[in-house]
């Protein structure tokens, strides 16, 4: 498919590279507390095998799921500024599953709420409540890279001529299920840490709890960190080969931040397993970091020669970048301010 029929992108009020350091920064914390929830519900059901159940790591869900959908409205808007033009076409290529998002996060919203309410009072009731949440979110998760694998290849667009009914998602392309178990994965081994931090400061938890809440969320943390390499290195020989070659030694920015990712997992895992902690979770956000800035040069490598959100034209109109800025710095310290309370009340 030749770039000459993918629709014209909208102009920009600024140049582009505010808004893709806005998508960088804003999809880092999306991914975080996203992390926390999917990994969190899922190490949630482990536990729950195992005839485990940790009340106050039960009453996060709900304000998780809320906060991961907060946090997940800036970056997908700021993909829509920058990439429009890709991503609307592929949302209406995949529409069905695409729109059933809304409903789902619904579902998965009440079902943890269910949990919530009902743990301990209607055991059925709470644990078929947080498989069918959990079971939803992962469904969200397979449509989200279903879409964004979908808008960096135009040339699968020609599904919609096969199935114009919008119900395709992007079987064929080769990334998909080592991208998807990538995002699972990752999320267990960020929940598990996320786990073990939140005993670090727990005021409840009494000092052996606390210990072997910590021990056993870094071991987790630290074998999940051994599966994502597995599946890391699946990834990266499942990309076309002329991308992956930029990672292999093509390209020195690609390769240096190939190889920086490479040593902070090992890092990470040298420090999970020796039980550093704060150690630990310092590098991790790097790591993140360095795994967002590798997600955002593979989506310009896949898009090479196709569209370039560098040559989008500029208006030259700031006001609602500023008013972006002020209204996302009153967003941020508002949500700080409302967890604040809610921990002090819990801890109360």
């Amino acid at each position: 498919m030749t770039p000459e029929i993918i629709p014209s992108p909208d102009t920009l009020p600024v140049n582009w590279l505010w808004f893709e350091i806005l998508l960088l920064v804003t999809f880092l914390l999306h991914i975080i507390v996203m992390n926390f929830i999917l990994g969190g519900s899922i190490l949630t059901i482990f536990d729950s095998f195992r005839k485990k159940s940790f009340k106050d790591e039960v009453m996060t869900i709900p304000t998780l799921i809320a906060l991961t959908i907060n946090f997940g409205i800036p970056p997908l808007l700021f993909v829509q500024v920058l990439y429009g033009n890709l991503f609307y076409t592929s949302s209406v290529i995949m529409a069905v599953p695409w729109i059933l998002v809304i409903p789902f996060l619904l579902i998965a919203y009440y079902g943890a709420y269910i949990y919530v309410k009902k743990n301990g009072k209607a055991h059925n009731l709470a644990q078929i409540s947080l498989y069918i949440s959990t079971a939803v979110l992962l469904v969200i998760a397979f449509i989200y890279v279903n879409n964004n694998t979908l808008m960096l290849d135009p040339a699968r667009w020609s599904m919609y001529f096969e199935n114009p009914a919008g119900t395709n998602l992007n079987w064929g392309e080769p990334t998909l299920f080592p991208r998807y178990l990538h995002f699972i994965i990752g999320a267990i081994s960020i929940a598990a840490l996320g786990k073990a931090l939140y005993y670090h400061f727990s005021r409840k938890a009494d000092r052996d709890t606390k210990e072997k809440q910590i021990t056993s969320g870094l071991k987790t943390f630290g074998y999940m960190t051994i599966v994502q390499i597995i599946i890391g290195v699946w990834f990266l020989i499942s990309l076309p080969t002329k991308i992956m070659m930029l990672f292999m030694g093509q390209n020195i920015v690609y390769t240096i931040l190939l190889i920086l990712g490479i040593t902070l997992a090992l890092i990470t895992l040298y420090s999970a397993f020796t039980k550093k902690l704060v150690f630990t979770v310092i590098t991790t956000i790097v790591l993140l970091l360095t795994m967002v800035l590798m997600r955002d040069l593979l989506r310009h490598a896949y898009l090479e020669g196709i569209f370039n959100p560098a040559d989008m034209v500029v208006t030259g109109k700031y006001s609602s970048l500023i008013l972006f800025l002020v209204s996302f710095a009153i967003g941020l310290y508002s949500i700080y301010y409302m967890v604040k309370l809610m921990y002090k009340t819990k801890t109360q």
